[in-house]
C-alpha cells in the first residue's frame, strides 16, 4: 500500500490536473464522446494523463525510503539541521531543480547524508570545519556542484544548472532561518504569558483595594491600562507567532496533517561557549564557495573573489557583534535586572512601595529576559548567515540592525490622562 504521505501528495497532484483537464475539455465541443470519456483520455498534445503513472518497485521502495525518514524527522521536536533535512526531502522544488541538473528522481537521502563518491574520491573538502559547514550542506554540495559546473551546453543550460544548484542548497538556509524566527517567536509568547499573569494580578489587587478605599482612582486606573497594554502586546506576539510558524511550514514545503505535526522546542540552544574566530575564514571561503568555482568556470574569477571575501567578511563581522551583544545582555542586563526585583521586593515587605510598583518592575525583568532572548535570536541567524557566505549560494540577509529595541512598554498603547 503506498505510504499515506506519498498517497496524499500524488492525488492532490492528480487532483488539479483532473481538474484542469475538466475545465479544458468543457469548453470543446466534442463528438460521439461524454465528458468523462474526455476527461480520461490522454491529451496526445500535452502529455498529461488523468492516471498516475505506474512507479516502479525501485521507485516505490526509494519514496518509502523517504517518506519514513520525514515522518522520523517529524515525530520530534524540530532542530534546525531536521528542519534544514525535511526541506530537502520534502520540498516539490528540490525535484524541479535536480530535473534541471539531470538528476531526475534522484535518491534525496543520498543528497542528504553521503558526500558524492564522483567528488573528492568521497571524501569532504579538506577546508570544512563542522561548527559553521554542517554535513547537511556539504553533503549536498558535493552532489550538485559537479553537474552545476558542467561547461557543456549553450550558456543560458549553464546558467540555468547554476542557478537550480544554489537554490536547492540556498533551501537549506532558508529553512535554519525559519526554524529559528518561529522557535524565537514562540519563545517570546510564553514570555509575556508571564506578564500577562503578572500584570492581572495586579490589577485585580489594586481593584480589590480601591473597594475598600485603600487605592485612588488613579492608582486603579494605571493597574487596568498595564494589564490592557500586556493583553495588547501579548496578542501581537502571539500574532507573530502563529506566522513564522507558517513561514516555517511553507519553508519545509509541508500541508495538510503533515503541517499539523510540526513541533519545537521549548527554547533556542544557549550560545556557545565561544564564537567562531575569523582566522582562516576567507581562504576557507575562496576554496569552497560554489558562487567562486562558478565564477572561474565564466572566466570571472577576481570578482567572485573579491565578492566572496567581501561577503565573509560582512557575515563574520555581524556574527559576531550578535554573539557579543547576546552574551551581554545575558550575562548583565538581566542579571541586574533580578537584582532589581530583590531589591524592590524588600521595599514592597517594608511597605515602602505599592504593588503597582511591583508588578511594574515584574514587568521590567520579563521585558529585559525577552530583550536578551531577542539577541539570542539574532546571534543565531547571524551564525546561519554565516554558514551561507561560507557557502556562496543564496543572497546575503545581512542588514544593519538599530540598538536594541524594549519590548512590552507600559502605556505605549493605551494612555491615561
Amino acid at each position: 500500500m503506498m505510504p499515506r504521505v506519498i498517497r496524499a501528495a500524488v492525488c492532490g497532484i492528480y487532483a488539479v490536473c483532473t481538474l484542469t483537464i475538466v475545465v479544458i475539455a468543457g469548453g470543446c465541443t466534442t463528438t460521439g464522446q461524454t465528458l468523462g470519456s474526455t476527461v480520461v483520455q490522454r491529451n496526445t498534445v500535452s502529455g498529461i494523463s488523468a492516471e498516475p503513472p505506474v512507479l516502479s518497485a525501485a521507485q516505490l521502495a526509494l519514496l518509502a525510503r523517504r517518506t519514513q525518514r520525514e515522518e522520523e524527522l517529524l515525530d520530534a521536536p524540530l532542530t534546525a539541521e531536521s528542519a534544514a533535512e525535511i526541506a530537502l526531502l520534502h520540498h516539490p522544488s528540490v525535484e524541479r531543480a535536480l530535473e534541471t541538473l539531470g538528476m531526475p528522481g534522484f535518491d534525496r537521502l543520498r543528497l542528504a547524508h553521503l558526500v558524492n563518491p564522483a567528488f573528492n574520491r568521497g571524501r569532504p573538502p579538506s577546508t570544512v570545519e563542522t561548527r559553521i559547514e554542517k554535513p547537511l550542506s556539504v553533503n549536498l554540495m558535493t552532489w550538485v556542484i559537479i553537474p552545476a559546473l558542467d561547461s557543456s551546453g549553450s550558456t543560458e543550460e549553464r546558467t540555468a544548472r547554476v542557478q537550480a544548484a544554489d537554490e536547492i542548497v540556498a533551501l537549506l538556509f532558508a529553512a535554519r532561518r525559519a526554524w529559528v524566527s518561529a522557535v524565537a517567536a514562540r519563545q517570546s509568547v510564553r514570555y509575556f504569558e508571564d506578564v500577562v499573569v503578572a500584570v492581572e494580578a495586579g490589577r485585580e489587587i489594586m481593584e480589590s483595594m480601591r473597594r475598600v478605599g485603600n487605592s485612588s482612582e488613579l492608582e486603579t486606573l494605571r493597574a487596568q491600562t498595564l494589564y490592557a497594554d500586556a493583553v495588547a502586546h501579548l496578542t501581537t506576539v502571539q500574532v507573530t507567532a502563529a506566522i513564522e510558524r507558517e513561514r516555517l511550514v511553507q519553508t519545509l514545503g509541508l500541508w495538510g496533517m503533515d503541517a499539523e505535526r510540526v513541533r519545537f522546542p521549548e527554547r533556542l540552544p544557549d550560545l556557545p561557549p565561544a564564537p567562531v574566530g575569523a582566522d582562516g575564514l576567507e581562504a576557507r571561503a575562496i576554496a569552497q564557495r560554489f558562487d567562486v568555482h562558478a565564477g572561474r568556470l565564466e572566466g570571472l574569477a577576481g570578482e567572485a573573489g573579491v565578492n566572496a571575501r567581501a561577503d565573509v567578511r560582512t557575515a563574520w563581522l555581524a556574527y559576531r557583534g550578535a554573539y557579543d551583544l547576546a552574551r551581554h545582555m545575558r550575562d548583565a542586563l538581566v542579571p541586574l535586572a533580578n537584582r532589581v526585583s530583590e531589591e524592590q521586593l524588600k521595599l514592597y515587605n517594608g511597605m515602602l512601595i505599592s504593588v503597582l510598583d511591583l508588578v511594574a518592575d515584574a514587568t521590567e525583568r520579563i521585558n529585559a529576559v525577552n530583550a536578551a532572548l531577542g539577541t539570542e535570536r539574532d546571534f543565531w541567524l547571524a551564525e546561519i548567515e554565516l554558514q551561507r557566505a561560507m557557502s556562496g549560494v543564496g543572497v546575503s540577509a545581512v542588514a544593519a540592525r538599530p540598538g536594541v529595541q524594549g519590548g512590552f512598554r507600559p502605556g505605549a498603547a493605551y494612555h491615561v490622562h
